[in-house]
């Protein structure tokens, strides 16, 4: 095998382990990020929960609805 083609194989090898490696870190934020957004979700849920229950609470009577879009 030639020199010149050692060389780009080699090159070739170097560039796909920094490219995995960017993958795997790339994958390690995305997962995180999931369970950044679960988490909040389920903040929201919470709320939304607790400004219904406050809302029933004050106005007692007044029904509130969800937006045809839910």
């Amino acid at each position: 095998m030639s020199k010149e083609l050692e060389s780009r194989i080699e090159q070739l090898e170097i560039d796909l382990a920094h490219a995995n490696h960017t993958i795997d870190e790339m994958n390690t934020v995305v997962v995180e990020q999931g369970k950044q957004i679960d988490r909040l979700t389920r903040k929201l849920i919470n709320m939304t929960d607790q400004v219904e229950e406050l809302i029933d609470n004050v106005l007692p009577g007044h029904h509130v609805e969800k937006p045809p879009h839910y």
